[in-house]
């Protein structure tokens, strides 16, 4: 096979890595919702597979500045963007002389994505306790695209001892192309996952009979006996029925499933109350999570909800936060500092109180709760002391499951 068409070969197999990864970001930003990704990976046979990874804290790169989070999924798309177009100028006559270097780079960047695949699907199998369906095929689709690169460095003739200066003289052509397909790629599915503020949001297509299964799973699920003391809420302190939300302020899924449970508060007005409880995705203050955030931003965030509640402002400062990483603004002690002033905190007061070992306390005690709840992923929510699905819940079945609690006081 000469090294046109396996050039167009390569093109045809990074575009399916690209629209693989599309997927995937798709499933990222669009949890709790009706959206193509979910609908492909349950096609395929992956069931909530696909979800799980999404919801993981393993799942995505979060609260950088400016962006929010960055699912991993993005980096492919950007990987397999470049690849189509170092495979495309393989099929330009006037790129032709440059044929050799360009397949030895792109051998180079299949063998970096074939490791980092493997750590991520030791990541799924040992952590996650799950392989998401779409996840293995870019899998497949990185394994052929290393075959089809060596195949075209034995056709054209390259030769091994080049790979380090081809490599070098690419780097800007490679930068480049990857931050272009990069931004495309986040911007097309972020877009268009974006829900809407203030509403529960469109469900994931349960259909009653789905609905019926998860309120039973629900009612046969065993009490925690959650330790709620010391957590802020908002509702009625006597309210029945009691959500518990596990979150981190980075988190984007978290910031939609504040918006589902501003939107329960109110139309379940005295029926409903929400405990706020901390889970930052941050090793810097987590045992439980491996990577400490830059500036311990997740950590920090916490802390100040925290200490807001001891001046009676945990729901604006809450609001505030979130409003922030919806904004892409990093949280910081003066991004703090600054949102406590507009909200007419006691500033000094909210410092002394965030170096305090009391807030520190409260936090890690929260911290070893979720530890004892076997929390992996944010928002895990709890309703009567009993476990639903983490991430996003889904609206239809949120709706039901409260309907029929309030049925039987």
């Amino acid at each position: 096979m000469d090294t046109k068409k396996l050039s167009i070969i390569g093109v045809i197999v990074s575009a399916i890595g690209v629209i693989l990864s599309f997927l995937l970001a798709i499933e990222y930003f669009g949890q709790g919702t009706e959206n193509v990704g979910n609908s492909f990976c349950n096609v395929t046979g992956g069931g909530d597979s696909c979800l799980q990874v999404a919801q993981s804290s393993y799942s995505a790169i979060r609260g950088i500045p400016f962006i929010g989070d960055i699912p991993i999924a993005l980096l492919g798309f950007g990987f397999y963007g470049t690849l189509v177009f170092l495979f495309g100028l393989n099929l330009s006559p006037k790129y032709s002389d440059t044929i050799k270097q360009r397949s030895l780079t792109i051998l180079f960047l299949a063998a970096l994505a074939l490791l980092v695949d493997i750590i991520l699907f030791g990541i799924s199998v040992g952590l996650i306790g799950t392989v998401c369906r779409l996840c293995g095929f870019t899998y497949l689709v990185t394994i052929a695209l290393g075959v089809i690169s060596f195949l075209l460095i034995k056709q054209s003739g390259a030769d091994f001892k080049e790979l380090e200066p081809s490599v070098k003289n690419s780097i800007g052509t490679l930068f480049t192309s990857f931050l272009v397909a990069f931004s495309l790629g986040f911007a097309t599915s972020k877009l268009s996952t974006a829900p809407s503020a203030g509403a529960m949001g469109s469900s994931r297509g349960l259909d009653s009979s789905d609905i019926s299964k998860k309120i039973s799973d629900y009612e046969a699920g065993e009490k925690l006996n959650i330790d709620l003391s010391g957590s802020p809420s908002i509702g009625k302190k006597d309210a029945p029925i009691t959500i518990v939300k596990y979150a981190d302020f980075n988190c984007g899924h978290c910031l939609h499933t504040s918006h589902i449970l501003r939107t329960v508060l109110g139309e379940y007005d005295g029926m409903v109350r929400v405990v706020y409880r901390n889970f930052p995705l941050d090793g810097s203050c987590n045992r439980f999570v491996g990577e400490p955030r830059p500036g311990a931003s997740s950590c920090v965030a916490a802390i100040a909800s925290i200490c807001a509640d001891k001046q009676g402002k945990f729901d604006a400062m809450y609001t505030g936060l979130y409003d922030n990483t919806e904004k892409g603004v990093g949280h910081t002690t003066s991004t703090i500092l600054n949102l406590a002033n507009t909200l007419s905190l006691n500033v000094n007061q909210l410092k002394t109180c965030m170096s305090s070992k009391e807030a520190a306390d409260q936090l890690n005690k929260e911290i070893e709760e979720a530890g004892r709840l076997k929390i992996q992923a944010t928002p895990s929510l709890y309703i009567n002391d009993k476990r639903i699905d983490s991430g996003t819940p889904d609206p239809k079945f949120l709706k039901a499951l409260l309907d029929r609690l309030i049925q039987k006081i």
